[in-house]
């Protein structure tokens, strides 16, 4: 998402709500623990749209993120060599997302089940 780079007079925020909630698919990097970033994650969870969820290798845990979804890891050394390593196994990563978008187990699918016993 390029929202901050686009050309011409919007409501940023417009935008970035409005690619949030009609993308097909998101990444969202994780390294820098950017509140933003973790209430834009919150949105697609919220609206159960597929997310992909990456960081540099080294970034301390985000409590109910990393305990609960899986991360790809990324060498934060974007040196060529490291980054001919880590492209195959993002793209790998990023089509699994796509093809687990609809499994059963969802997120917010296991959120609105009913505990045990009620």
């Amino acid at each position: 998402m390029t929202t901050a780079n686009r050309e011409g007079s919007d409501v940023i925020q417009s935008t970035i709500v409005n690619r949030l909630l009609d993308d097909d698919l998101v990444i969202a990097d994780l390294t820098e623990h950017n509140p933003n970033v973790l209430f834009e994650l919150g949105m697609r969870m919220a609206f159960d749209k597929p997310i992909v969820l990456i960081k540099a290798k080294g970034t301390g845990p985000i409590f109910d993120v990393d305990n609960v979804l899986r991360v790809f890891e990324y060498e934060p050394a974007l040196w060529s060599s490291t980054v001919e390593a880590d492209v195959p196994k993002l793209a790998q990563f990023i089509r699994a997302s796509w093809q687990n978008r609809n499994e059963e187990d969802g997120y917010l699918r296991i959120l609105k089940r009913s505990p045990a016993g009620t």
